[in-house]
């Protein structure tokens, strides 16, 4: 199981998130893509965490829409997502960081960045 950091836009058609999937697809520096993905979703998301510049956090087991969570799971770390449409809406996303979970015997499991 991974623990990654997510970041989404929610929009409301297919179109809409299509279109502002590929106009994101052509940026190959990281920090910039984080900070326009950011500012779009400040400007175009439909959640809450648009305040956020769409940062959901860490993903747990079971927090967010199934889908979105399933896409997110199977997509590597600095790289666009979606759309993926669930009850919501429709989401592209990001994953922006991922956690590797150490198993510390008694304690359970102890998160290390891998940033």
């Amino acid at each position: 199981m991974r623990s990654i950091r997510v970041s989404h836009i929610l929009l409301s058609t297919e179109d809409l998130a299509n279109t502002l999937l590929e106009g994101l697809k052509d940026i190959d520096d990281p920090k910039l893509l984080n900070k326009m993905f950011a500012k779009m979703a400040k400007k175009y998301s439909a959640c809450g965490t648009r305040d956020k510049g769409g940062d959901l956090g860490f993903l747990e087991y079971n927090s967010n829409a199934k889908e979105l969570e399933d896409a997110a799971m199977a997509t590597p770390v600095g790289k666009l997502g979606g759309p993926i449409q669930s009850k919501f809406g429709y989401h592209i996303f990001l994953v922006t960081e991922e956690e590797r979970m150490d198993d510390l015997g008694i304690d359970g499991l102890h998160a290390v960045s891998l940033k």
